[in-house]
């Protein structure tokens, strides 16, 4: 993907998100969208990490600097990286082309790129975040809530039979029956998986699940897909591993792009090669040249901030 297309979805998302655009600009910019494949793809890409506009807003930095930013004859990603880190936020062209945004950085507790993280909350509860992962401690006397921005966490419980625990996240609203669950969601896919004890799962079309412990169900915008005995590698994240047993390449990119640095793309047409190993996650371009001896793929990099998987 080029440097023109991300520079041209860029300036479309500032532009509507300035509070200038008009109703002849938003025409244009979805007939843009729908001209291209790509220019589609890069646009749902973008929505989430271009969230990232809110937090210089309310900083000071209006849509209107941040279009001047974009129109200089320099570098586009260099100029707006000046304009946010002016804003007392730090931001690099990565930040950019990933989707992960800045509105993560106002999140109670979050992790970044590879990173991991334990907090005790105020209860006696624990919360293990996976990498790339933001949410926020919201308790008070009538309940005990974490809202999950984005990302992945597994919350271990202490008892309170006056407040239950619950969590929220932009699909779904989980009570514990138990001491112990997992929730991702990222982009709109989320997976719940209860360790010790049932989970009770709102949707936010109305639909309400109760998943027995052991078990494990995903979820996206449509509603719930079919509940399954947990898989044994669920949690193996915590300990820095990525355990899979023949499951499609596409969930194995997945749990790595948290762990890279940059952007990972998958061609459609390997997404469905099955994997199995247990893996380091610290090490995800290893893990990626480790796949393409074992299985028919290639991996190209460019400038150590786009990689691609595709087929051999």
């Amino acid at each position: 993907m080029s440097d023109a297309l991300i520079d041209s979805a860029t300036r479309w998302y500032v532009l509507l998100r300035s509070g200038q655009a008009t109703a002849g600009d938003w025409q244009r910019y979805e007939q843009w969208r729908a001209a291209d494949p790509r220019h589609d793809a890069l646009c749902r890409q973008l929505e989430v990490s271009l969230g990232v506009f809110q937090v210089p807003q309310a900083q000071g930095v209006s849509g209107k600097v941040l279009q001047q930013a974009l129109e200089a004859p320099s570098s586009r990603r260099h100029v707006l990286q000046v304009v946010l880190v002016g804003a007392g936020v730090a931001v690099g062209a990565a930040l950019l082309a990933k989707p992960t945004g800045l509105t993560q950085l106002t999140a109670d507790i979050r992790t970044g790129t590879g990173e991991r993280r334990t907090v005790t909350l105020a209860d006696g509860s624990e919360l293990l975040l996976n990498a790339q992962s933001a949410a926020d401690i919201l308790f008070d006397p009538q309940q005990r809530l974490v809202r999950l921005r984005e990302g992945e966490l597994l919350a271990k419980v202490a008892s309170d039979r006056m407040r239950p625990f619950l969590i929220q996240t932009e699909q779904t609203r989980l009570r514990a029956y138990g001491n112990g669950f997992l929730v991702r969601e990222r982009a709109g896919q989320g997976q719940v998986v209860a360790l010790n004890g049932a989970v009770e799962i709102d949707s936010q079309r109305g639909e309400r699940l109760q998943l027995a412990a052991g078990h494990e169900v995903h979820f996206d915008r449509d509603g719930f897909g079919p509940v399954a005995a947990s898989a044994s590698g669920a949690t193996a994240w915590v300990e820095g591993f990525l355990q899979v047993r023949d499951r499609p390449l596409t969930e194995v990119i997945e749990a790595l792009r948290p762990y890279h640095r940059g952007v990972l793309r998958l061609d459609p047409a390997v997404a469905e090669l099955r994997v199995s190993g247990l893996y380091r996650l610290d090490n995800p371009e290893q893990i990626l040249d480790t796949l393409a001896r074992t299985l028919p793929i290639r991996i190209t990099r460019r400038t150590g901030l786009w990689v691609t998987v595709s087929a051999t």
